[in-house]
């Protein structure tokens, strides 16, 4: 682990010995007192250090994606429960499934963010209005001096600043908490509005942004750390939910909701935020000149498709704006995702995270064109269902042939050599890999972000070290191309950063495809949707994007009903076939998360979101 963590662990340990209240650490009391000895805390460099680095602690962990529910009792949200809870896989297990498959209210939903976050700002709070220099003290040589001190209040100031962010991600209008309150004031606070909480995470951003690292840190342990890149993407993220439906006036549902006081929560459609989007992704990636940049491998001198979208996940690397080292990926000693991701004929592997169907035929030909006609593209030619072909020459089903370079990095299909033992791998009924035990539902495996020097054959190696992605270069070009579609659809650069994400991916520029989709609104935006789906693939932005765009009822992008893959009950004979294995639910509720039942009922002043 880098330093920062080291430090974080340490202080989860040192918050519960030094001198506190019991409950401090407990979301009943998020916004209540809670230390007792604040003197002691802020007189000691060591606890006052700690007390900072365990701010950090509510930074997602997005490669923890299909055992998720196993932490904090299934109730967190800040790892990534959303892979497994939108059209991308399937874990069969645990809270993710459950929640898939069963109607929910705002007393059983889990992977609420609200308690955790809130707790963190409260920390944050605390230490804002209570840190300061602390001098050597007698035969005490440590000190926190002016420079640090400083560093640590540009940190925390955007960690707040975050928090509430991945707040209004997951509820929309939540609490404004900019100050610790004492037991004696009101507790019982009512939602800011949308453009209120927009406002003010936009406003400590950008005070935020001077004072943090200007520069992105080159030596790794200290990547974990926000710098100015990362405040720029939190910004941009935040104004592209501003601008988007689901927060701009389309989510008719929510448009009548008002605060006790008559205060509206969402506002009417007001088209001028994508102006703003338009310019805060556009501030990045002019900050990203000459410091990110898309991760490419060359072969040979040309670039290598392949060898890059698989790289690109495997270290730290210039396309990455902000990491984190405190992963979930476990290896093969672990129950999480490569072992999970590992066919179980294959030495301790369980091989159950299946990927679904919907996804597998949302990727691209290597010609670029989709394999079903689309309203910006029509159907590559290349693509027959029925019958054999061969991929590397291995036999396998026609579906799976000639499929672009990031469809062989995501998906294990039947028929395909596992990259260690060079064995064929088959999940029909009478395989190894069937229903018989522990198994993908689907017929399909998640291959993504799988370390191919992983695995349990003697003398194997467990694990392999990856970083936790929270932003890359990547997503803003696909990001900066949807906002400026909405503001000038006929700017050169909506084709050009939506083509540059294709061509590391080895796919043609998409107007060569299709000459009549320069300029056309409404087919470039379907054309950046796809994209999105599939470069960003079970990278835990899929279930909030379909939510802004308010799309999750719509027949391509649907989040419920049936969801299929092949047949896990056929022998090898009738595997190929397209079978539902799974339905789902998705009511429009669902756009936004409820307000966790308890603070719900402790409160008179919170607002429920529609239809919970």
């Amino acid at each position: 682990m880098k330093k920062i963590f080291t430090q974080i662990t340490a202080a989860v340990v040192l918050l519960l010995s030094i001198s506190c209240s019991k409950d401090y650490l407990n979301v009943s009391d998020e916004l209540a007192g809670g230390l007792t000895n604040l003197k002691e805390l802020f007189d000691k460099p060591s606890y006052a250090k700690r007390f900072y680095a365990n701010i950090f602690t509510g930074i997602p962990d997005y490669s923890n994606m299909v055992r998720a529910d196993w932490d904090a009792g299934g109730m967190t949200g800040l790892h990534n429960p959303w892979t497994g809870m939108s059209d991308e896989i399937s874990t069969q297990y645990g809270d993710n499934a459950r929640y898939l498959i069963s109607n929910k209210n705002s007393s059983n939903m889990k992977f609420q963010r609200w308690g955790q976050l809130y707790t963190l700002i409260r920390q944050a709070n605390l230490f804002l209005e209570n840190a300061k220099v602390i001098p050597p003290s007698g035969t005490d040589a440590e000190q926190l001096d002016q420079a640090e001190l400083d560093r640590m209040l540009a940190h925390v100031v955007f960690m707040r600043a975050y928090y509430h962010y991945l707040l209004f991600e997951q509820y929309g209008p939540i609490i404004i908490m900019d100050k610790t309150l004492a037991a004696t004031e009101n507790l019982d606070l009512p939602r800011s509005s949308v453009d209120e909480v927009v406002q003010y995470i936009d406003g400590e951003l950008v005070k935020s942004i001077a004072a943090l690292e200007q520069q992105p840190y080159t030596d790794d342990n200290y990547k974990a750390l926000p710098t100015k890149g990362a405040a720029l993407a939190v910004r941009a993220k935040l104004w592209m939910y501003a601008a988007s439906p689901l927060f701009n006036g389309q989510y008719q549902e929510a448009l009548p909701l008002v605060n006790n006081d008559g205060k509206k929560l969402f506002p009417a459609a007001a088209p001028e935020k994508w102006k703003k989007a338009v310019e805060v992704t556009k501030n990045l990636i002019d900050y990203a000149g000459g410091k990110h940049d898309l991760y490419k491998v060359y072969t040979n001198g040309k670039l290598d498709p392949d060898a890059s979208v698989y790289e690109l996940f495997q270290k730290y690397n210039d396309e990455f704006i902000w990491a984190t080292s405190q992963v979930g990926w476990a290896g093969m000693d672990g129950d999480r995702f490569e072992r999970r991701s590992t066919p179980r004929s294959e030495p301790n592997g369980l091989g159950s995270t299946a990927v679904v169907q919907e996804l597998v035929d949302d990727f691209y030909m290597k010609d670029g064109l989709p394999i079903k006609n689309t309203p910006f593209l029509s159907m590559s030619p290349l693509y027959t269902e029925k019958g054999f072909g061969t991929v590397n020459g291995d036999q396998v089903y026609n579906m799976w042939v000639n499929r672009e370079p990031r469809f062989y990095n995501t998906v294990f299909f039947a028929g395909r050599k596992w990259h260690i033992s060079n064995k064929i791998i088959q999940f029909h009924m009478g395989s190894t890999n069937d229903r018989s035990g522990q198994h993908t539902p689907s017929g399909y495996l998640l291959y993504k972000r799988f370390n191919r020097r992983v695995h349990k054959t003697n003398p194997g190696v467990a694990n392999v070290f990856r970083p936790s992605i929270i932003f890359r270069l990547g997503e803003f070009y696909l990001l900066y191309a949807e906002a400026l579609n909405e503001v000038d659809p006929a700017h050169p650069d909506v084709l050009k950063y939506l083509n540059l994400i294709r061509e590391r991916a080895g796919l043609p520029n998409i107007e060569k495809l299709n000459p009549a989709i320069l300029g056309n609104q409404i087919l470039q935006r379907q054309a950046i949707q796809r994209e999105s789906r599939i470069e960003l693939a079970t990278e835990g932005q899929r279930y909030f994007d379909v939510r802004r765009w308010m799309i999750a009822e719509s027949n391509e992008n649907r989040q419920g009903g049936e969801f299929s893959g092949m047949n896990m009950a056929g022998d090898y004979t009738n595997f190929f076939k397209r079978t539902v294995f799974e339905q789902r639910i998705f009511d429009r509720k669902m756009y936004l998360y409820p307000i966790p039942f308890g603070e719900m009922q402790k409160s008179k002043e919170l607002i429920q979101n529609p239809g919970w």
